[in-house]
């Protein structure tokens, strides 16, 4: 019985990880910011995906995101599901760099995959 509680409250709780992803408006990227979509791994195995319909995902050591909503705001990237944020300071804009895409984040190099 005490198994059947907690199928049902791991059930209950992707059913409700679902609908608030399903809710999440996106805004697409603006010309300037497509430069960022893809994925981007860091060294540790840190990683944010940007997509072009303004969705992101990310997994850090302490946090993942799926389905989330991606803004741009100076500086900044944040990358949200409900309550659920993680703002990062680009350091240095995307380019190549020796045949690799390359971004800043928080002072910590992203490589385009």
């Amino acid at each position: 019985m005490n198994t059947l509680k907690t199928i049902m409250s791991l059930a209950l709780a992707l059913l409700l990880a679902a609908v608030l992803a399903s809710c999440v408006k996106k805004n697409p990227l603006a010309g300037d910011q497509r430069i960022f979509a893809g994925k981007w791994v860091a060294a540790d195995g840190t990683f944010i995906v940007i997509y072009n319909d303004g969705g992101g995902d990310l997994k850090t050591s302490n946090s993942s995101i799926t389905g989330g909503k991606t803004t741009f705001a100076g500086d900044t990237i944040t990358i949200g599901l409900g309550p659920i944020t993680k703002k990062m300071k680009i350091t240095a804009k995307p380019k190549e760099s020796g045949g690799k895409w390359v971004m800043v984040l928080d002072g910590f190099d992203y490589k385009k995959e």
